[in-house]
């Protein structure tokens, strides 16, 4: 492996680490001063962030987890681009013994030309599964347009919208889009897999 791949590798695994750390001054070592992030697809409503945004959405989302990691299926690199896409499962647990967080996503994440700091990144998270963190786990200001009015919390006993066929069919509809767009970007890629 080139030493210019080697170095991309560890930035992406630094930022995977960062996230698993559960500390974010650990996650934002790996990030540019213009750093930029963007929560997939956009129906969630989640607002892109800077490097400060996202700093303080990392804090709330550290906030309720006892731990977490980021655990990398594919990786795959395109050295020309500085670019690095990474099909990760989320795993963690939940404070307050609110039990098991298991979820995946797909980041597209732009380096700077040297290959030492992440940029932006884009990511495509499961949104029946951001739509479930909204509603029940998530703090405050987590930024996802869930369930109306404000965000409601279910309350015991209350029927779970998601049960409902057409959401069910929505939630399968999204699902199937983000499968076809992952394909779509690991064609496009068609660059090295780590």
């Amino acid at each position: 492996m080139d030493e210019a791949r080697s170095r991309r590798l560890g930035m992406v695994n630094a930022l995977l680490d960062g996230y698993g750390s559960l500390s974010v001054p650990n996650l934002l070592r790996t990030m540019s001063p213009d750093f930029y992030h963007q929560v997939l697809p956009e129906s969630l409503g989640m607002k892109p962030r800077n490097r400060e945004a996202f700093a303080q959405h990392a804090a709330g989302i550290f906030s309720i987890f006892e731990k977490f990691r980021m655990v990398p299926k594919l990786i795959i690199d395109d050295g020309p681009g500085n670019m690095a896409v990474v099909h990760a499962r989320m795993q963690g647990v939940l404070k307050g013994q609110a039990g098991e967080w298991i979820n995946e996503c797909v980041m597209m994440i732009q380096l700077s030309v040297d290959g030492t700091q992440v940029v932006r990144v884009m990511e495509f998270v499961d949104s029946a599964k951001a739509l479930e963190m909204a509603r029940k786990h998530a703090p405050d200001d987590f930024g996802c347009n869930s369930s109306h009015p404000s965000r409601r919390r279910k309350n015991e006993g209350e029927e779970d919208e998601t049960t409902d066929p057409k959401s069910m069919t929505l939630l399968f509809m999204l699902g199937l889009a983000q499968i076809v767009v992952v394909i779509i970007l690991l064609f496009l890629a068609r660059g090295v897999v780590f």
